[in-house]
């Protein structure tokens, strides 16, 4: 019998490595997306026809309806991140989540994952991080034993995060470092595909809730700076007046490229850390990986051009 998983699009680095990991499980993939001709990329992983596009609006509930029946594994990365109306993240945070959870229920669906976010918090002055409690809430209240999976900021060589943070390094003396002291607990995204698989294979694991976060736990400072480190730059960290990354972002987001976007800024206003002790990376056997070990690999691209540090490392080496 064919193991089908459908994919609730919403989070592209995420879901090409889920799509990589369950293709290797011998699933079949469906890729329920508002855009099907943008997961030309994902259809390479699997044989052909193993990974299928499929249109899915959530203005159309029979899109859907369409898009999980028959699958016995339904993951939602579906969500409204930033916007000027709370109203959008209302819907598809909570509402979606709950019609999506709904729908899983009816078709007899084995095992639903709801991505969430570290820090949801109905308290929050983050409107984004009150809506993805409620969203939390909501499903395990239609749908108990489904899975809930908080992840942080994720980082890998396709990221939209460390890549714009080396990016910027080459273009600016002075790093635009907003809220220095907010913490971030940065996840590398093949560990978050890796613990999906492990908490699909066991129905135990059905109901709990997961907060996947990386090894160390650093200040926006702290980590402009490790960046700046594995880029060889020298770039000034002290900091830089609010109002003006805000208006930076305003401009940079439509430049070519966009150096720099309202998401960024908002991902550097709130702390993103574990602090639900329930489940996690160790509940899973999974050591998480650091900056370090995955990083360096895909931001080398962002070093000076003159930079023959490691060349002459080697040579030394060659030489004893």
């Amino acid at each position: 019998m064919r193991k089908i998983a459908t994919i609730i699009g919403g989070n592209g680095l995420i879901e090409n490595y889920l799509v990589e990991r369950l293709v290797k499980q011998g699933y079949v993939i469906r890729l329920a997306v508002p855009f099907p001709a943008h997961t030309r990329e994902q259809k390479i992983f699997g044989n052909v026809g193993q990974v299928t596009p499929l249109f899915c609006s959530f203005d159309q509930e029979n899109t859907i309806v369409r898009s999980i029946e028959g699958a016995s594994v339904v993951i939602n990365l579906a969500e409204a991140f930033v916007g000027k109306s709370k109203g959008n993240l209302e819907k598809i945070n909570v509402k979606i989540a709950e019609k999506i959870a709904k729908i899983a229920s009816a078709a007899g669906v084995k095992n639903l994952l709801h991505f969430s976010a570290l820090g949801a918090d109905s308290t929050s002055p983050s409107s984004y991080l009150v809506s993805k409690k409620k969203g939390e809430e909501t499903v395990l209240k239609t749908y108990p034993s489904s899975t809930i999976v908080r992840v942080g900021i994720s980082f890998g060589p396709e990221d939209q995060f460390l890549n714009k943070l080396g990016f910027l390094s080459t273009f600016f003396p002075i790093m635009p470092v907003y809220n220095v002291n907010t913490r971030l607990q940065p996840v590398y995204v093949g560990d978050i595909a890796d613990a999906v698989i492990k908490i699909v294979e066991n129905e135990e694991n059905n109901g709990e809730i997961y907060e996947l976060a990386g090894p160390e736990i650093l200040t926006n400072r702290e980590l402009i700076s490790k960046v700046l480190k594995i880029v060889h730059r020298k770039n000034d960290v002290s900091g830089l007046c609010p109002d003006f990354i805000k208006l930076m972002a305003y401009f940079l987001e439509y430049m070519p490229g966009s150096l720099m976007t309202a998401r960024l800024v908002n991902l550097m206003k709130y702390d993103s850390v574990a602090g639900y002790k329930g489940k996690n990376f160790e509940s899973l056997g999974i050591v998480p990986s650091s900056i370090e070990m995955i990083a360096p690999a895909y931001l080398y691209c962002y070093r000076p051009a003159c930079d023959f540090e490691e060349l002459k490392k080697l040579q030394k080496e060659a030489y004893i």
